[in-house]
């Protein structure tokens, strides 16, 4: 089925009719975040809640219908493509797509910019290919943090100041959107369960690994509060507690492989900690990738981390822009004598690996 062109709506309204036939309808209609499905290939808006209009400063009729490229400043255009591209590529690999999540700039109808969070997942939508994105204003936010960032800067302190924000920010995104997520799927599942066992098993399992992904966030959230339980506490555990927070917010699949026993300084343990979880969240923010393996390596007087993942890779000799957890993870490990290594190109992934080794007591 096609838009025809010279009833650019009537496709809307059929669409929009049926949207309202189904159980979900109080959902879409209700939720606080805005909520836009619109067609690649025409990219028109087909449909959208309230919320939508409302952010982007629109009537939800005269919402209806405008061209998404319009909500983004031309200069960022080649950027969305991409974006969308990479959306309808997870939709290629079946119903359980992956959603690409992206923070940018957007523009109000009176050309006002503003920033938002955007996830947006490829799905088949009265059999067409669309694309449906969950929009959140965090302009306000993000005003916050420039405004704390500047205090920061007054008083000398920025580095410490920017890595709370980003901890408390990280963290409580991330378990706001599992509960939200999981809330969504609890509210429908006996109507699902009724009518499709099957799909009613996979919506559980979905319902089973944000309920853990939201834990392990929760866990996590306990060890920065706690500093002595990152030093005290062994460190394939915490890699794995970021890997399940991981899997849990992304739906990554990550594998984490620990062999050998043998322990680590607490400063350097705190650093191999650091080192993981800023490349996880690199990974889940630029990386575009479904899996991800973490390798840890006990061996003669030496530790070794490695973070790989199948993501879209990148030139490390050419850092892209948001990339700049790359320093301060070489920064961390140059502080206990480590040696950080990134291996990279386009289309290949990227693996970053840490290795610390024991050195010589004087005199020996």
């Amino acid at each position: 089925m096609y838009i025809d062109n010279a009833h650019p709506f009537s496709y809307t309204e059929s669409m929009q009719h049926k949207v309202e036939e189904r159980p979900y309808h109080r959902i879409f209609q209700y939720v606080p975040d805005g909520i836009i499905i619109h067609d690649p290939q025409t990219g028109l808006v087909v449909e959208a809640n309230p919320a939508a209009s409302a952010i982007y400063g629109y009537g939800r009729q005269q919402f209806i219908g405008q061209p998404f490229a319009a909500f983004i400043h031309s200069d960022k255009q080649p950027l969305l493509d991409d974006y969308f591209q990479a959306a309808l590529a997870g939709g290629d690999s079946g119903a359980a797509a992956a959603a690409v999540t992206a923070v940018a700039v957007h523009l109000r109808q009176d050309g006002t910019p503003f920033d938002v969070e955007i996830q947006t997942t490829a799905f088949a939508y009265q059999e067409r290919p669309c694309l449906l994105s969950v929009i959140r204003d965090i302009s306000q936010q993000m005003q916050r943090e420039r405004e704390a960032l500047a205090l920061v800067r007054e008083e000398g302190d920025q580095a410490l100041l920017q890595e709370r924000q980003r901890m408390a920010q990280n963290l409580h995104d991330a378990v706001n959107q599992s509960l939200f997520s999981a809330s969504l799927i609890a509210e429908v599942l006996p109507r699902l369960w009724e009518r499709d066992r099957e799909d009613g098993r996979k919506s559980l399992e979905d319902l089973r690994r944000l309920t853990r992904g939201a834990m392990a966030e929760m866990r996590g959230l306990l060890t920065e509060l706690q500093p002595l339980v990152l030093t005290d506490s062994d460190l394939g555990d915490l890699l794995r507690q970021l890997a399940d927070a991981l899997t849990g917010r992304t739906n990554i699949s990550v594998q984490v492989t620990v062999v050998g026993k043998g322990s680590l300084s607490a400063e350097a343990q705190v650093v191999f900690y650091r080192v993981c979880q800023e490349a996880l969240h690199n990974i889940a923010k630029h990386a575009w990738a479904n899996r991800v393996d973490i390798y840890l390596r006990y061996g003669a007087g030496a530790v070794t981390l490695s973070i790989r993942d199948n993501g879209r890779g990148f030139n490390p000799a050419s850092t892209p822009a948001g990339h700049y957890g790359l320093s301060m993870m070489s920064e961390r490990a140059k502080k206990i004598g480590a040696v950080l290594t990134v291996a990279s190109q386009p289309g290949e992934g990227a693996e970053i690996t840490i290795c610390w080794q024991e050195q010589p007591e004087e005199g020996s």
